[in-house]
């Protein structure tokens, strides 16, 4: 056997007693930047190492990950892991294309349009195409330059030419949209915040209005980003409701769903996403709820001339496009050239566990987010910050004796900053408005009851030592 083989082995070994071991181990290790540097050793050497240094810096780097995939890892709006997809993963950097042309990438690019066209057809429209992603906050870029170009199609030729272009979005939207509008020059001042209701979702009323004051300041209003899936709260905007006024004065509606998207396959919880099928554009990532590794992200059109004409060169390069299927090169329909074949580990998962399987993960998920509930609901010191509608649950430790909201803020972040330290349990803080939470989110299923059960015991301990 050859050393690159015995290399190979060995490591699949560590990484295999990884992903297998159950043992109750720290989720996070407290090392510093510096105490790491230190403990993964030379990491650019001069001369070449042996094995046994190269398999002694996996599993140092195995020993200080954090363990998304452990059940009581509850910080991010994803974790866990399917054995499927991780095998996808090393299926695709075994295989190695790059995914912008059907020649270099045959059967990758029969499975990825094979994926967005299920993907169409659970959203429930007629046509349309998509692309997959480097992330959420590309699919949100994408949908912008969409909006654009069905507003003003000479963009892309003769540019801005002073028009006054304007951007909706609620107030609890994700990051990315400013990002966007950065980025393609709208400009951060163009983007016009619509007030939330008591539950964080977008208040139609104050949007049509504000659209009104748009267009009689002689702006012109493009886009209308909802969110099916807020950040923090998870809350999801009235799609329906804002498609009505985007009818009404023809502007794009582009619906954020990188995170609530996966309720598509749930029967029980579809209305969350009522009126998904009059939107214009959508960004949904599998590698949250639906637990593919990062990343695994899509973009969906409900026109697909659109998308062509935003990701189109002025003139196809003669190195690039030239097999016999041209017409199936996903590199004429997406922003980026070289592009690895994310496809592959959602269609290994959807192998094994079928559509169905899809909704009953989210079902789960969401039953256990209700449970959390109701352990904070009953809990004498705990307070439920925020209704519930997804799988995120917003609360807080609230002591008897404590009124002063300042310190109430200082003694919660200073118990999720305990809570990760211990090692445990790893969940994240955040603020609705001026108001510090704890916001732990159910988006995996190796998450069971008796977790949170231990989840809010270990709140407890913590806060009554704080």
């Amino acid at each position: 056997m050859s050393k690159e083989q015995e290399l190979f082995d060995e490591s699949i070994n560590l990484i295999k007693n990884y992903l297998f071991d159950k043992s109750h181990k720290k989720i996070r290790s407290e090392n510093s930047f510096e105490e790491l540097k230190i403990d993964l050793g030379n990491i650019t050497p001069e001369f070449p190492n042996q094995n046994e240094i190269i398999l002694e810096a996996i599993q140092k780097y195995i020993q200080t990950s954090v363990k998304t995939k452990d059940e009581r890892y509850m910080q991010s709006l994803w974790g866990g892991n399917h054995i499927t997809a991780i095998l996808g993963e090393v299926l695709v950097a075994s295989t190695n294309t790059s995914m912008y042309t059907f020649d270099t990438a045959p059967s990758a690019t029969v499975i990825e349009k094979s994926i967005i066209s299920k993907l169409l057809q659970l959203i429930g429209w007629q046509e349309g195409d998509g692309v997959f992603t480097s992330g959420g906050s590309n699919g949100n870029l994408l949908g912008l330059l969409c909006a654009r170009n069905y507003s003003y199609p000479e963009y892309s030729k003769i540019g801005n030419r002073n028009r006054r272009f304007q951007i909706f979005i609620s107030k609890e939207s994700h990051y990315s949209v400013e990002n966007a509008a950065r980025i393609i020059g709208i400009g951060t001042e163009n983007i016009i915040e619509i007030n939330c209701n008591h539950d964080g979702e977008m208040d139609p009323e104050d949007l049509e209005k504000k659209i009104q004051e748009s267009i009689q300041s002689s702006f012109t209003p493009f886009c209308v980003v909802a969110t099916a899936g807020t950040t923090v709260r998870g809350c999801f905007d009235p799609i329906d409701k804002i498609a009505n006024i985007c009818k009404k004065f023809d502007i794009w509606l582009h619906l954020d769903a990188a995170w609530g998207g996966a309720v598509l396959f749930s029967e029980k919880h579809r209305m969350l996403l009522e009126g998904i099928e009059r939107t214009n554009s959508i960004c949904f990532d599998p590698h949250k709820l639906m637990g593919l590794p990062l990343i695994c992200s899509t973009f969906l059109v409900n026109n697909p001339q659109q998308l062509r004409e935003i990701s189109s060169c002025v003139k196809d390069p003669s190195y690039l496009f030239h097999g016999e299927d041209t017409k199936f090169d996903l590199g004429k329909i997406s922003l980026a050239c070289g592009r690895r074949a994310d496809a592959i580990k959602l269609w290994l998962t959807w192998l094994s566990i079928g559509t169905k399987g899809w909704g009953e993960r989210v079902d789960y998920c969401i039953e256990l987010a209700k449970y959390l509930e109701n352990l904070v609901v009953k809990h004498p010191q705990l307070e439920l910050m925020s209704s519930r509608k997804f799988t995120n649950v917003c609360f807080r430790w609230r002591p008897k004796h404590m009124s002063n909201k300042e310190e109430i803020n200082n003694l919660n972040f200073k118990l999720r900053q305990k809570l990760v330290a211990k090692g445990n349990f790893m969940i994240s803080s955040a603020q609705l408005g001026d108001t510090q939470i704890l916001r732990p989110v159910i988006a995996h299923t190796t998450i069971q009851k008796s977790t949170l059960n231990e989840l809010i015991i270990e709140i407890g301990k913590i806060a009554k030592k704080l």
